[in-house]
């Protein structure tokens, strides 16, 4: 049989490798065990995040094809506009055209009508002037 102190560096022992064991098995049973669950909430973070990230990316989408439709109606009513102002560029222009026409032909008219009333006015400056020299002529002689 074992003596006193024997029995004590036994006990000791046994005491030494349980507390040994349960270290290990502690260190296993957290290694092993919390593992998987610690990765099981990272993949769950990150399904979250892969999820929001397909809500901001179908926002996203949302937003370019309204701004898209935006752009395109904005074109076609900027497109209508310059149709319109094209126009009414044409209509005034053309109106303008006219009126000069019709200017250009009654300045002609005009400088018919003064030519020939010069021509008038010569005409009778040289019979007047005709008569004036036939009167000193008869006056003289």
């Amino acid at each position: 049989m074992l003596n006193g102190s024997e029995l004590t560096v036994a006990i000791t022992a046994v005491l030494a490798g349980a507390v040994c064991v349960g270290l290990l098995l502690h260190w296993l049973w957290v290694a092993l065990g919390h593992g998987p669950m610690a990765d099981m909430a990272k993949l769950d973070e990150m399904a979250a995040r892969l999820h929001e990230a397909d809500l901001a990316r179908e926002a996203a989408e949302n937003a370019l094809r309204e701004a898209e439709g935006l752009a395109a109606q904005r074109e076609a009513d900027a497109a209508g506009r310059l149709a319109a102002l094209q126009d009414r560029l044409e209509d005034t222009q053309a109106s303008r055209e006219s009126e000069l026409q019709r200017e250009l032909a009654e300045a002609k008219a005009e400088l018919e009508a003064v030519s020939d009333g010069l021509g008038a006015a010569r005409r009778r400056i040289g019979e007047l002037e005709a008569e004036l020299a036939e009167l000193r002529g008869k006056a003289g002689g």
